[in-house]
């Protein structure tokens, strides 16, 4: 696909946004079986390495792999945060790209309505996600705000800011930032360096979490002149610096052996995040961070052929063969960093094209994954990977256009 040849995703886009009106932004997502009752108990006999986990697990994989449209039994759709965030930046780099007010009144539409889902009783908004989350650690209840999510709908606001003038969607920006300065933990990891929380009830080492707050922090310092977040972002940045192997990869997560796992689309994670910090800081060190983690990245998550991998070393049961949320990831983290690397641009445009050709449905919308054996998981999550897709491929139509940045760009310019 051409840089000059376009119309292809144009009309990619079109029909997601024609199935996107038909669904509506509630939906069912790949944790909801894990957030029932039986799923909660499976994972936590399972993370206790019971053997009956192991038992009480397997059933629900295969529910997840082979039939997805079972979970409509048993959980009624809901709206998410970073799904609704994500598509505003969407319908924001469509009106960059366009000019046209509609996308411009889709993108305030999707910002007002997540003031519906910030999650109340916190130094300010802040998001997270509407179902209960077992993990290694324990139980994390539904509604937990974590900083995986809330930059997004950071993103959004400012996103918006910039676009409109209005100065009520910075307020709001500004108010995030309070929440992830004061409400989030430090964990001190050496005398320059601290990893930031997941959430406020945990003191976690996961490297792309302190990714996401070293951005908003810096990005949130940049706007408002706050030093004491600028402190705590450049001790954030400095862990994940520290953190980063010679090969140049990031571990998941340090001082916990489940989560000593390398994978594709935290990788990118931590990646687009560094990025954005280096727009404005251009330290030397964190280029040569991000130059290190994108050879990495591009030698041990891609096969052959440049379909993404989801993990550097293969677990021993990974039934799922292609993730669409790794191509969405891929996209946007190559459409940012395409002046740095003379790989990146033909990448993003590769993969969007294999999203377009090979992964879109009649209907509209995108296949969630590809099972081994060539199953194909045509039930539509809009968090996992909806709208993903449709951020990464508009990221790209912006920047293909006469607009200066995307709506991912806005806070890193497009010399990334």
């Amino acid at each position: 696909m051409a840089d000059g040849d376009d119309r292809e995703i144009w009309r990619a886009t079109d029909a997601f946004i024609g199935w996107l009106d038909a669904h509506g932004i509630k939906s069912h997502d790949p944790y909801d079986i894990w957030g029932t009752r039986y799923g909660l108990m499976a994972r936590r006999l399972y993370y206790a390495k019971s053997p009956l986990g192991t038992l009480l697990v397997a059933p629900l994989v295969a529910s997840e792999l082979l039939c997805p449209g079972l979970i409509r039994m048993f959980v009624k759709k809901q709206r998410f945060a970073t799904a609704e965030a994500q598509l505003a930046l969407a319908f924001l780099n469509l009106h960059a790209a366009t000019g046209e007010r509609q996308h411009l009144v889709r993108a305030e539409a999707l910002v007002r309505g997540l003031l519906d889902l910030s999650i109340p009783g916190y130094s300010g908004h802040c998001w997270g996600y509407p179902f209960d989350w077992q993990n290694n650690r324990g139980l994390w209840k539904r509604d937990t705000p974590f900083i995986t999510a809330t930059p997004y709908c950071f993103e959004a606001f400012l996103a918006m800011a910039d676009a409109t003038g209005h100065h009520e969607f910075l307020d709001v920006a500004a108010s995030v930032a309070r929440f992830v300065a004061r409400d989030l933990k430090d964990s001190v990891t050496s005398t320059a360096a601290a990893a930031g929380s997941y959430s406020p009830n945990d003191r976690t080492h996961v490297v792309n979490a302190s990714a996401y707050r070293a951005f908003v922090l810096f990005e949130a310092s940049r706007r408002w002149g706050v030093e004491e977040y600028r402190e705590i972002a450049t001790r954030n940045l400095a862990f994940v610096l520290e953190s980063q192997r010679e090969d140049g990869a990031w571990l998941y997560g340090l001082n916990s052996p489940p989560e000593a796992f390398i994978d594709h689309f935290h990788t990118c994670f931590v990646l687009k995040n560094l990025v954005k910090i280096n727009r404005w800081l251009e330290r030397r060190d964190v280029g040569e961070a991000i130059e290190r983690g994108w050879r990495f990245y591009r030698r041990a998550l891609f096969d052959a052929d440049d379909t993404p991998r989801s993990f550097a070393v293969e677990p021993r049961l990974q039934l799922a063969r292609v993730e669409t949320y790794n191509l969405a990831e891929a996209i946007t983290l190559a459409t940012l960093v395409r002046s740095s690397f003379e790989d990146a641009s033909p990448l993003a445009r590769r993969l969007a094209a294999q999203v377009v050709h090979e992964y879109q449905v009649a209907d509209g919308h995108f296949v969630t994954r590809t099972v081994r054996g060539g199953v194909r998981h045509t039930k539509a999550f809009l968090r996992w990977p909806q709208a993903q897709v449709l951020l990464a491929l508009t990221n790209l139509l912006a920047v293909a256009s006469e607009s200066p940045r995307s709506a991912e760009d806005s806070f890193v310019g497009l010399a990334t």
